[in-house]
């Protein structure tokens, strides 16, 4: 982020590089269709072109970029009015952020699509994407302890709702 700061265009190259896999899968999960995902994950590295003069030195670019991707899928969110969905859940990956039992994909893909967007989005960037609270604190814009809390929640809600699923 330093050399970005200084205008090295290598730099950005090597930023997208690192975190484009994260991004991508982030943004696939949190939309509904692969064009809007698409589109946000464009939105977002141009973004962080843009926005890299407001990034400081010291902090951590991980959960800085991924702020920017959760606001710009939150605003997309908005401007639909519409409930977005979740897709092509690896249960490898999010069954581990739920708790020790195996879960069925599908049954885990709709129960976190019933989760509101600030609890779904602790889940899939604290769980899914391994975020620490801190930097989940920072990528969602809240304190640590709320961080905290609202993973805690998503994955208690996420248990009652796989739970009434097999009942």
């Amino acid at each position: 982020m330093e050399r970005l700061q200084r205008g090295d265009p290598r730099a950005f190259e090597a930023l997208h590089a690192r975190y484009r896999a994260g991004v991508w899968s982030f943004l696939r999960r949190h939309c509904q269709d692969e064009p809007t995902a698409r589109e946000l994950y464009q939105d977002t590295f141009f973004k962080v072109w843009r926005g890299a003069a407001t990034w400081r030195p010291g902090n951590a670019v991980r959960p800085w970029l991924y702020r920017i991707a959760a606001n710009a899928a939150r605003d997309a969110h908005r401007a639909r009015g519409r409930q977005v969905t979740l897709l092509d859940l690896d249960p490898d990956d999010v069954g581990r952020g739920v708790g020790s039992d195996p879960v069925d994909a599908v049954a885990l893909s709709r129960a976190i699509e019933q989760l509101p967007v600030p609890l779904r989005e602790a889940f899939l960037l604290g769980a899914v994407h391994g975020l620490d609270h801190q930097e989940l604190a920072v990528a969602l814009d809240v304190t640590p302890d709320n961080a905290r809390a609202r993973l805690s929640r998503a994955r208690a809600r996420l248990r009652a709702l796989l739970t009434a699923q097999d009942s």
